[in-house]
């Protein structure tokens, strides 16, 4: 289970930076998917996927081996 009060503050960081974030739980995943919400974000700001993921990983509350990571621009953010 998603810790809410990570999750929240997880968003309300990327927000001021003008990013969105999207989770979802399925089958043992944690799909976490990053856009772009403001076309003014901070690019600089989105820290690498390793450390994003470390990131998740503490403020969630579940393991790094189950989130599934999409950053703005992967082949997968159609």
């Amino acid at each position: 289970m998603i810790d809410q009060t990570g999750l929240a503050a997880v968003r309300t960081t990327l927000a001021a930076d003008g990013y969105a974030l999207d989770v979802a739980e399925e089958g043992g995943r944690v799909a976490v998917r990053i856009s772009v919400a403001d076309p003014a974000a901070c690019a600089d700001c989105l820290a690498p996927e390793p450390i994003m993921r470390g990131i998740l990983h503490q403020s969630l509350g579940v393991p790094e081996q189950v989130i599934d990571l999409t950053y703005p621009g992967d082949d997968d953010d159609r």
